[in-house]
């Protein structure tokens, strides 16, 4: 069967579909770093659909989607603040990793930057759990470097993050 992908943008009334994604990539991405009712509690905030709603209406966030043959199996989010474009959410489920889809969605989202702000973007910026080896790995394989470690809280739970960046 041919591969088929595609990456779109979407709107308010989808953003369901983004919330059952991170409740399927979260436990399996998160196991190793986070205890399980840390991240069940997490989820229920962090993707409960009215803060997703909050981040795209308020605070500027654009939300894609990437579908292979006929399943969502990704979705990444990003906003600009000044010179910077942020990369606040890239995730694939782990049946479809190594093939390219995170880097699309990177790549839509610097596109979609490039031709809407009015201020060019000169760096991309992400956070990324300390503990988190294939995601820091994959983002150093795709030229991010480690800015800083900083402190992160969520909630009642404390972490320590990454800021990567590259420059575009």
């Amino acid at each position: 069967m041919a591969r088929n992908v595609r990456i779109r943008r979407i709107g308010v009334d989808e953003l369901e579909i983004v919330r059952e994604l991170a409740l399927i990539i979260w436990p399996k991405c998160y196991r190793n770093i986070i205890a399980p009712d840390r991240v069940d509690a997490m989820l229920a905030v962090l993707y409960a659909t009215d803060h997703l709603e909050k981040e795209m209406l308020e605070d500027g966030h654009v939300f894609w989607l990437v579908r292979f043959n006929d399943l969502d199996v990704g979705y990444a989010s990003a906003y600009q603040e000044g010179g910077r474009l942020w990369l606040k959410k890239l995730y694939v489920r782990d049946e479809f990793r190594g093939q390219g889809l995170g880097k699309a969605l990177i790549d839509t989202a610097l596109d979609h930057f490039k031709s809407e702000a009015r201020v060019s973007a000169e760096e991309l910026a992400l956070y990324v759990n300390k503990d988190n080896t294939p995601a820091i790995n994959y983002y150093l394989r795709s030229g991010f470097q480690v800015e800083a470690e900083v402190p992160v809280q969520m909630g009642p739970y404390a972490f320590t993050d990454y800021v990567m960046q590259r420059a575009l």
